[in-house]
């Protein structure tokens, strides 16, 4: 239970006092000069008035003690009064005659004395209202400078007290520290808001008993947030143990809450306060999320991150005049038909500094979100798309719509779609032609209120595209309610699809909501011939990436958009919903591009992709599996077939992520093998070597199972032929040899 300030009632109450007197005379005589001003109350032994602390704590204003008890001596129930976090702020008069007691009493925190015999009441009463008045003083300097749930100091007067502590012990080196509670927004959520302050107050108070032992002081900053200046230490391992808490909600096993920290160790103490406390923060939240640490030391390389992040703020204004940064376009291609057709771009920023060269968006995008500087820089951004569209049309007769982003605080901007309608109709444009790509986590978040804008938005005839789907954010019933034009899927759940197994059902499922949405798809980080045909046959709509071209400044995009128009593959953008589309039977599916036993590509899918790849750096291998008749004869088809897929997964492990694995045949198999010069043929070689190493462990030693490989390289200095072909003739090679073998054309 917090401090309870409860003493100060209405001013037709009168102020409560306790009595610990077991003298019936001496009771009298308190009575006679105190019931008139004051609720009096009595006790006659020590347990009697603890259980009476106890039961009228929240209304006591002082308590007179006498030493001589007969269960127990004054100095005890002083001392367990004085102990007690809730007791403690009750002020304590110790009534005796033993002068030799004064010390001791002093020492355990009682606040005045009176003498035995009583002196006049004149004296008692004026003792007793002045020690009231003073305890109540402190009670409201005491709320104004502390937090009311924790009782650690509010943030005003801790900075306040630490620099008194910088000021009176200069030479003393301190320690400016963070501790945050991880995830405790889900303790609110799972339990009851009291529980989320029990948690926050026995935090507080195991700070509190930590510091009483060691010396500093602490606050509490925000909901879950704590700060502490110390002497400085090295056992910061220990400390955040100290501190930790362990818990149990009804219903649930004990829990035992993980702590962040960050430490600013030996601050500079000609930095400012406030300062110190953020580098401690940036330590914190560089182990935010780790479960191999929960302590981040703020060392050298993050004071060079600040110092640079401040480097980059200070010149922000100056960049924005100077047309520092500098818009990228980045191609998107429509894949719906027979040849991918430039259908719009998105416009990138980049930074161009005088001194620092090219700046990753990687860098100043995150620092300027944190700050608020993004709304004046995304601002920048669409001013120069929209001039940019329209100087294209001008000068080329093309025109080209552009993607740009809308940051979630750009949506909390009360004037965004003045804002925007303003920026296109001084640019001459329309807004089709500049397209909103707006962050899935901004929809995550006062989503009503962001809704309402996107639909505003929708209306004034903008696109709306969801940026970044797949980053982890929405569930597929908020999916379902929102005003979107364009489900855009995020570039590393592009790539984790086609990682190590080519796992890309979860893309599929994605793609075919879409479909039952009626929106249209576009899929960003494309970078191989594989991504694009396998996004193309699953039914996606756009593709953006490395594997058409990466972000190009305007002129040389000028380049690349000229190209296309003279190849006639511009086209018109997709917008609005899906009529008569379907993915159905007039389109490849997934299964026509795999092999149903193993799940490798087939040679429908093998034809596209080595059409597509880089014949001047590519490998082509040809496996066959040795005696694969012999084995189908003799011991079946199952055991063929499980032959089969062993071999299949044996390649895929062996071979890299960026290499393409076809089934051509019952037997066969081919590797397309890409960034391969010939000064790596170790490299191929050794790869085979271990794969017939594992099948050779695999399989039964009365049936060992190998493969023979033919190999051709695209660069070898006396081609023969076509690649499939010489790779094709290094196998019947390697046949001949004998099992296991394998030739290079």
């Amino acid at each position: 239970m917090p401090d309870s300030y409860a003493s100060f009632e209405a001013l037709n109450k009168k102020r409560r006092i306790l009595v610990v007197e077991d003298e019936i005379i001496n009771q009298e005589i308190l009575r006679y000069m105190l019931e008139e001003e004051y609720d009096t109350l009595f006790a006659a032994g020590g347990e009697q008035a603890l259980g009476m602390v106890q039961k009228y704590a929240d209304t006591l204003s002082l308590i007179l003690l006498d030493l001589n008890l007969p269960d127990m001596h004054g100095l005890d129930v002083l001392r367990r009064v004085k102990e007690n976090q809730y007791f403690s702020r009750i002020p304590v008069i110790v009534m005796t005659a033993e002068k030799d007691a004064e010390v001791e009493s002093l020492t355990l925190g009682a606040i005045d004395f009176i003498p035995k015999p009583y002196p006049r009441p004149e004296v008692v009463k004026a003792r007793v209202l002045r020690t009231i008045e003073l305890s109540e003083d402190r009670d409201i300097i005491r709320s104004t400078e502390r937090d009311s749930l924790t009782g650690l100091y509010n943030r005003e007067y801790f900075y306040r007290y630490a620099r008194q502590l910088d000021l009176y012990h200069k030479d003393q080196e301190m320690d400016a520290i963070i501790i945050d509670i991880n995830h405790f927004h889900m303790i609110n959520e799972r339990y009851v808001k009291a529980y989320g302050d029990e948690v926050l107050t026995r935090i507080a108070g195991k700070i509190t008993g930590f510091l009483e032992d060691q010396g500093g002081i602490a606050c509490r900053r925000a909901a879950d947030t704590f700060l502490v200046y110390c002497p400085h230490r090295q056992d910061y391992a220990d400390m955040i143990e100290k501190m930790s808490v362990t818990m149990t909600a009804e219903g649930m096993r004990e829990n035992k809450l993980r702590l962040r920290m960050g430490v600013y160790p030996n601050t500079d103490k000609d930095t400012d306060l406030e300062r110190r406390f953020d580098r401690a923060k940036m330590a914190a939240d560089h182990v935010r999320n780790s479960f191999s640490g929960a302590i981040g030391i703020y060392d050298r390389s993050m004071h060079e991150t600040e110092v640079f992040a401040e480097q980059l703020v200070e010149g922000f204004e100056t960049a924005i005049r100077e047309k520092q940064f500098v818009v990228f376009y980045q191609p998107k291609m429509d894949i719906r038909g027979d040849e991918p057709v430039l259908s719009s771009a998105e416009a990138l920023v980049r930074w161009k500094h005088p001194e620092l060269g090219l700046i990753s968006p990687g860098i100043f995008i995150p620092l300027f979100e944190s700050n608020g500087l993004i709304r004046h820089l995304d601002s920048y951004v669409w001013q120069e798309a929209a001039a940019q569209i329209r100087d294209w049309k001008e000068r080329l007769g093309v025109t080209i719509p552009v993607s740009v982003n809308v940051s979630r605080i750009d949506m909390y901007d009360p004037f965004l779609v003045e804002k925007l309608q303003g920026i296109v109709k001084e640019s001459g444009i329309e807004e089709k032609q500049m397209m909103l790509e707006v962050t899935e986590s901004a929809y995550t978040k006062h989503s009503e209120q962001i809704i309402e804008k996107v639909n505003r938005l929708r209306d004034c005839g903008f696109c709306i595209e969801m940026d970044d789907f797949g980053s982890g954010y929405s569930s597929l019933n908020m999916i379902s309610t929102l005003p979107i034009d364009v489900l855009k899927l995020d570039m590393q759940f592009v790539r984790m699809a086609f990682k190590e197994r080519k796992d890309t059902r979860l893309l599929e499922v994605v793609l075919r909501m879409a479909e039952m949405l009626d929106v249209y798809t576009v899929a960003e980080g494309v970078e191989t011939a594989e991504q694009m045909l396998t996004l193309k046959y699953m039914g996606c709509d756009i593709v953006q990436g490395y594997y058409f071209s990466k972000p190009l400044p305007p002129d040389e995009f000028e380049h690349f958009l000229i190209e296309k128009k003279k190849q006639g593959v511009l086209s018109t953008p997709v917008r609005g919903k899906r009529k008569g589309m379907s993915r159905g039977t007039d389109r490849f599916t997934y299964d026509a591009l795999h092999d149903q036993l193993t799940g490798l590509y087939n040679n429908t899918a093998f034809d596209v992709l080595f059409h597509d790849s880089d014949k001047e750096h590519i490998a082509v291998l040809i496996a066959r599996i040795d005696e694969y008749e012999e084995i189908l004869e003799t011991q079946g088809r199952d055991k063929a077939d499980y032959v089969v897929k062993s071999t299949a997964d044996v390649l895929r492990g062996s071979f890299r992520s960026v290499d393409v694995i076809c089934r051509l045949r019952e037997d066969e198999f081919v590797i397309i093998m890409t960034r391969v010069f010939d000064s790596m043929q170790d490299l191929v070689t050794g790869k085979i070597d271990t794969v017939n190493e594992i099948l050779q462990e695999l399989q039964s030693k009365k049936m060992p199972v190998s493969l023979s490989v033919g190999i051709a390289l695209s660069d070898r200095e006396k081609p023969d032929g076509d690649l499939f072909g010489d790779a094709d003739k290094a196998l019947r090679q390697a046949m001949v040899l004998g099992h296991g073998s394998w030739v290079v054309f």
